[in-house]
C-alpha cells in the first residue's frame, strides 16, 4: 500500500507523493546503539524475505572522513555545523532515501531527522529554526528506540572511542559528566517529539527477543495491516 511523502514542512517540494516501502527512524541517545539495532533489524528483514537498507546522514567513508576533519574547527560556528549536517542529509533524502522507499525498500535511517534535530536544539540552536532548516526531512512512519540512560549510553561509548565528543558535552562541565548532562537535554528534546510519530522503544539487553517482538508490526506496516496488540 502507497503511503504519503510526509516531510515536517509541507510545501517543501518532491517528485513523487507516495512511496511504496517503509520509512523507520533508528533514534536515541549518542552511545545508545542506535547502528547495533538499525544493521540487527536489516538482517531481521531480509531473513524473512524483505528487502531492506540501512542509511546514515554521512552515507560513505569519505564523507565521514569530511566530517571529522571539519566539526571540530574553531572556525566552524554551531549554526555552520548544523547547516553542513543537514545539507548532507538533504542529499541522502533526495538521492537514496526516497529512491529506495520508491523501489519498495524497508529504510532504516540510522539517525532520522529526530536526531539531528534534538541535538542541535540541545547545543543551543533556535528550534524553529532548526525545523525550518530540516523542512526537507522526511517524517518516519515509525521509530525504533534503543532504551539507554544517559550513563550507560556514556560506557557505551567509553567502550569504541578514546574520549567522549566535546561537542556531545556541556562545555562548562567536566567531560563525563558534561555528556550526562547534554544526553538529558537530549533525552527531554526527544520526549517533546514523541508525539508525531508511532514510537517503540526497545531493550537490546534483551537481545533477539526485543526484535522478534518488533517484527510482526514491522511486516504489517509494509503490508498496509493493522496488528492486534
Amino acid at each position: 500500500m502507497s503511503t504519503p511523502v510526509h516531510t515536517l514542512e509541507p510545501s517543501w517540494p518532491h517528485p513523487k507523493s507516495y512511496y511504496e516501502g517503509l520509512y523507520i527512524g533508528i533514534d536515541g541517545l549518542d552511545g545508545s546503539g542506535r547502528s547495533t539495532l538499525a544493521l540487527s533489524i536489516q538482517t531481521l528483514l531480509q531473513s524473512e524475505g524483505y528487502p531492506a537498507v540501512v542509511v546514515t546522514p554521512f552515507p560513505n567513508l569519505k564523507t565521514q572522513k569530511f566530517i571529522a576533519q571539519v566539526k571540530h574547527d574553531r572556525r566552524l560556528e554551531m549554526k555552520s555545523r548544523h547547516l553542513l549536517y543537514a545539507s548532507l542529509f538533504a542529499i541522502v533524502t533526495e538521492h537514496i532515501i526516497l529512491p529506495h522507499l520508491s523501489a519498495g525498500y524497508v529504510v532504516l535511517s540510522d539517525r532520522s531527522w529526530i536526531s539531528l534535530y534534538a541535538r542541535a536544539v540541545a547545543q543551543g540552536l533556535n528550534d524553529q529554526w532548526v525545523r525550518t532548516t530540516l523542512g526537507f526531512a522526511l517524517i518516519p512512519d515509525l521509530v525504533l528506540e534503543p532504551q539507554a540512560d544517559p550513563l550507560s549510553a556514556a560506557r557505551r561509548k567509553l567502550m569504541v572511542t578514546d574520549a567522549l565528543d566535546p561537542l556531545e558535552s556541556v562545555s562548562d562541565r567536566e567531560r563525563l559528566d558534561g555528556f550526562i548532562a547534554f544526553q538529558r537535554r537530549v533525552r527531554d528534546i526527544l520526549d517533546q517529539v514523541k508525539s508525531m510519530v508511532p514510537w517503540h522503544t526497545l531493550d537490546l539487553a534483551e537481545g533477539s527477543n526485543s526484535l522478534q517482538a518488533i517484527l510482526p508490526l514491522l511486516i504489517a506496516k509494509m503490508e498496509g495491516r493493522e496488528v492486534s496488540s
